[in-house]
């Protein structure tokens, strides 16, 4: 989903041989791990860890339940006082007597942003309503069949015109933002043009959304995966001193999942469903405790993500970086743009 800022540590490489699929350090894609090098190691597509505890995001009730649980085994994750204050901040692990309590809230607003849905509670949508093992996740809101099929070959069409270049672990990109040294904190404008015509119906349909209706996007990133190059990206936080608190993208071409870890819980994971034409908005919690990756056996087709930033305190009005933050956004919403290349 994300290619900024990132930090992972899952491959070791052998010696400074250049790759030709675009991968650099620590990261690898199918395309490096079968060569004849041989320089592999370990590898984050073959990792497999059989203790975790996987929880699956509803989107419907927004609360992720634990694969595998139900009403006789109780609440099965158990974490320490300290730990959930920190980790879940604040968020409790869930009865079946307390979803109850707030199924009807969650009905409102569920029925009111999908209004042809009429004659199903949020109850009878979710497929885990028995299950004991549950926790609030929050940050994360979905929007399905947010683009028509019309608009996403439209989409697919109109991105392929452009060349992508080489990303790490299998991705191809492409950057219509900034030039930035996230290390350094320096943002070169120069080579900026704008985000490109096509998006710009794009963000007049994200204004119309009521938890979006003063996002301001300074960069899309479209980034394309492939099965065939074992294509994925390791857990990461996106970078936090530009970028601002919402990150949105649109799914584009094939379902696919979104997974969510944490230090502090390294075998807990949250499992968020990617689903084709939906936007997806992370923030909040979901946004800054928690990392997220795409896991190789999740890529099962072609799949863009579009994603849009907007701009951290810093580079807003009120911040210290205000004038920088008002030039990129000028520039931005020109809809002018041509890709950057790195």
């Amino acid at each position: 989903m994300m290619d900024s800022n990132i930090v992972s540590q899952t491959t070791q490489i052998k010696g400074p041989k250049p790759r030709e699929c675009g991968c650099k350090g620590i990261r690898s894609c199918r395309l490096c791990e079968l060569s004849d090098d041989d320089r592999f190691e370990n590898s984050f597509s073959t990792n497999k860890n059989n203790t975790r505890k996987t929880y699956q995001y509803c989107r419907h009730c927004k609360r992720a339940w634990q694969a595998g649980s139900n009403s006789q085994q109780g609440v099965s994750h158990k974490i320490s006082n300290d730990t959930k204050e920190e980790s879940f901040s604040g968020a409790e692990m869930e009865t079946v007597t307390k979803n109850a309590t707030n199924t009807e809230a969650h009905n409102s607003v569920f029925l009111t942003q999908n209004p042809h849905i009429e004659n199903k509670s949020v109850t009878e949508l979710c497929s885990h309503n028995s299950s004991l093992s549950v926790i609030d996740f929050h940050g994360i809101t979905i929007i399905e069949d947010f683009i028509s099929e019309e608009e996403e070959q439209y989409l697919d069409k109109i991105i392929g015109e452009t060349a992508f270049t080489k990303s790490q672990s299998g991705r191809r990109k492409q950057d219509f933002g900034p030039k930035v040294n996230f290390k350094r904190q320096k943002v070169k404008v120069a080579s900026f043009s704008g985000l490109p015509a096509y998006s710009s119906f794009l963000y007049e349909r994200i204004k119309t959304l009521p938890s979006l209706n003063n996002f301001k996007p300074v960069e899309l990133c479209n980034l394309e995966y492939s099965n065939e190059r074992g294509a994925h990206i390791d857990p990461h936080f996106d970078d936090s001193w530009l970028w601002g608190e919402r990150l949105v993208t649109l799914n584009l071409m094939s379902d696919s999942t979104l997974t969510f870890t944490i230090d502090s819980e390294p075998q807990t994971e949250v499992r968020v469903p990617l689903l084709r034409r939906s936007l997806i908005i992370v923030a909040a919690d979901a946004r800054y405790k928690w990392k997220h990756s795409i896991k190789e056996a999740d890529i099962l087709d072609k799949r863009i993500a579009m994603t849009f930033r907007e701009l951290s305190e810093e580079f807003s009005p009120g911040g210290q970086r205000e004038k920088e933050g008002d030039d990129l956004l000028k520039l931005a919403l020109t809809f002018q743009g041509c890709a950057i290349v790195h």
